[in-house]
C-alpha cells in the first residue's frame, strides 16, 4: 500500500460562492486555469481535510466516520479524487509509492 501523503496546493481556495462549495484559482496559476470547481460535499470535505498532508487510507478513515458509506465505497472516491486532483497538478504527493 501506498505511503504517499497528499496537501492541497495553496494555488485554490475554497469558497462558498451562492450557496456552492467552490475552488477558486489564485496568484500565478490564474495563468494557468482562470476559473472555478464546483466541489460537492465529499468533494469539499475531502478538499478541507487535505489542507495537512494525509494518506489515501486516512482520508478514507475520515470519510467512513464523517459520512454513511462502507469503506470500500469511501477507499474508491477517495483513490478517484486524488487521482483527478494529482493529474490536474491540485495536490503535492509527499513519501513512498
Amino acid at each position: 500500500m501506498s505511503r504517499l501523503r497528499y496537501q492541497a496546493k495553496n494555488c485554490y481556495v475554497h469558497r462558498k460562492v451562492g450557496g456552492n462549495d467552490v475552488l477558486i484559482s489564485v496568484g500565478a496559476n490564474v495563468a494557468r486555469f482562470n476559473g472555478y470547481i464546483t466541489l460537492n460535499p465529499t468533494a469539499s470535505f475531502l478538499w478541507d481535510a487535505l489542507i495537512q498532508p494525509r494518506t489515501a487510507a486516512e482520508l478514507t478513515q475520515m470519510m467512513t466516520e464523517e459520512f454513511e458509506v462502507s469503506r470500500e465505497t469511501a477507499q474508491t472516491d477517495v483513490e478517484q479524487f486524488l487521482e483527478m486532483l494529482t493529474q490536474n497538478d491540485m495536490v503535492t504527493a509527499y513519501g513512498e509509492t
